[in-house]
């Protein structure tokens, strides 16, 4: 199974743009006692990296976590570098993400047939266009197409926080040149630059 999760940066908000789609791959029979280990590790029944970054303690949490996912998942991660300055809400960079991603899951990390969650987005155009795109790729002819892709709130499916935790990581050693959080996950992760 996958678990999939974004942060962008949109040329919008800056003219240093990036796209980084992350996946944490773990065997299905291993899901429920990873999931287990999340909530117990993160002591609550919500968790949002972003939110843990704002203080030292949190910090301290997302080394730890990650450290632990480190552990127990494959991370893949695909990174679009500079969006074109015309992406200005990063849509095409979502797209273009999604379908490197997906067909390097189906090729390399889960059987064709395997499962992908990804944090379901706003409703609306947001939720519409991830439904359409997953459509096309399901109607498609790539090795993604027999994949089951669906998309659920992190706050009803608690392995969402695997890649929030390792996707905010990639950023901070990405955009921000501190790459103790990745430190680990570095060892183990596959990274895609597009």
């Amino acid at each position: 199974m996958a678990f999939i999760d974004e942060s962008f940066l949109s040329p919008a908000q800056s003219e240093d743009s990036f796209y980084i789609l992350t996946a944490a791959v773990i065997d299905k029979k291993r899901v429920l006692k990873v999931r287990q280990e999340l909530f117990k590790l993160v002591g609550a029944n919500y968790w949002h990296t972003t939110d843990a970054g704002r203080s030292d303690r949190g910090r301290q949490k997302i080394r730890e976590l990650n450290a632990y996912l480190a552990r127990n998942v494959s991370p893949v991660i695909v990174v679009i570098e500079q969006l074109a300055e015309s992406d200005k809400s990063a849509e095409a960079g979502r797209v273009e993400s999604i379908r490197t991603l997906l067909n390097e899951l189906a090729e390399n990390h889960l059987y064709l047939t395997g499962t992908v969650v990804y944090e379901s987005r706003i409703p609306g155009f947001m939720q519409n266009q991830d439904r359409r795109i997953i459509k096309e790729i399901a109607e498609g002819q790539s090795s993604a197409a027999k994949l089951k892709v669906f998309g659920l709130a992190s706050k009803k499916e608690p392995m969402l926080w695997a890649p929030d935790l390792i996707g905010w990581a990639y950023r901070h050693a990405y955009a921000d040149s501190d790459k103790s959080f990745f430190q680990e996950l570095a060892k183990v992760a596959t990274v895609i630059k597009l």
